[in-house]
């Protein structure tokens, strides 16, 4: 009996050590859920000098998990743009994607100035071009023009609103990716492939898809006259230039999301992608009034004008409560609100910022 004892003698104390290093490493982690959570909290609050010093804290900790890390360095990003600090949200970015080299970005995330930043930091290892599997098709969306004889300008937001909610559809296609149209913007903005704003012609949409990698492009026009509303969309396929679809729905303007289907669908088929009708994508909101607010955000937004952009992805929440893309678009834009803070009016107060 005292030699079984001797035996399990000399192993407790190293029990005991390695229980306290299992405390101690326990407590390390509850302390930077802690010091990321307050982070999270003082942003919030748009309290951006705390919170920039305590991601800082939390992305520099060579001992905290990558998860928390990354997480903030996108939130330090977001903080230094609203300090209009845009170098160091650069190094954010760069910081981020070499910890994690595939890491995306979301568009409806994060404000424009972001994803400039992004696809910038990106271009500098891969390129213009998007990464896809191979024997994926990839799609790229352009923007429509609004040709409207009645209510042109009412109806002026869908131009940036049509190819979203046709791109939300299409990414429901079996092997098919879609190039998110932020991306597609920043290339003829970053190139000025785009002579005439007003209009994407053949050769602007096969250079734009090239550059980006696509295989190919939807580009196309919408026309609301006598109560009727036509959309026309041409799919081109970029190597060749051959025009793949040339197509056009028609019917009433409160029928608008069963014509976007109806042409997704055409539109899917004609770059011969198997589609299951289980798997096409659907609209997050059949409000047609929440859809032009969030349209005409949309443009306000790509417009610098991001106030009145977050007013009118608020009005489509109130049109519809269940829109979780405006509300989630509203709530990216609070960096900028600071950053632009005595410029597009008044001062946004801490209250109107957490509305």
């Amino acid at each position: 009996m005292y030699e079984r004892a001797t035996t399990r003698g000399p192993g407790f104390p190293g029990l005991v050590l390695a229980i306290a290093l299992i405390f101690v490493g326990v407590t390390a982690v509850q302390a930077q859920d802690s010091v990321l959570k307050q982070a999270k909290e003082e942003y919030q609050f748009a309290e951006y000098d705390k919170a920039s010093d305590l991601f800082s804290q939390v992305a520099n900790d060579e001992a905290a998990s990558t998860g928390d890390r990354s997480q903030a360095l996108r939130y330090l990003a977001r903080v230094y743009v609203a300090k209009n600090e845009q170098s160091k949200a650069r190094d954010a970015v760069r910081q981020l994607l070499k910890m994690k080299p595939g890491a995306e970005f979301d568009p409806d995330m994060e404000p424009p100035p972001i994803m400039d930043i992004y696809y910038d930091v990106r271009k500098e290892t891969d390129g213009y071009g998007v990464r896809a599997n191979t024997g994926i098709q990839t799609l790229a969306v352009m923007d429509f023009s609004n040709d409207s004889v009645d209510e042109r300008e009412r109806f002026d937001g869908l131009e940036k609103g049509l190819p979203s909610m046709m791109i939300n559809y299409l990414n429901g296609g079996t092997d098919l990716k879609v190039i998110e149209r932020e991306r597609v913007q920043w290339l003829l903005k970053e190139l000025e492939l785009q002579r005439d704003e007003e209009t994407v012609d053949q050769s602007t949409a096969v250079r734009t898809g090239k550059m980006l990698g696509a295989h190919s492009v939807v580009f196309g026009s919408y026309t609301v006259f006598e109560g009727r509303m036509m959309i026309l969309a041409r799919v081109v396929k970029v190597e060749t230039g051959e025009v793949l679809l040339g197509e056009q729905v028609t019917g009433k303007p409160d029928e608008f999301f069963s014509l976007i289907e109806e042409l997704s669908t055409k539109i899917t088929r004609s770059v011969n992608v198997e589609m299951e009708e289980a798997k096409m994508g659907t609209s997050e909101t059949k409000s047609l009034d929440a859809m032009m607010a969030y349209s005409d955000g949309l443009s306000l937004l790509e417009d610098g004008k991001y106030r009145a952009a977050r007013e009118k992805f608020l009005q489509a929440v109130e049109y519809d409560d269940s829109f979780s893309r405006a509300r989630i678009k509203a709530e990216s834009i609070k960096p900028m609100l600071a950053a632009t803070a005595g410029v597009e009016g008044s001062e946004t107060s801490t209250t109107q910022m957490n509305r």
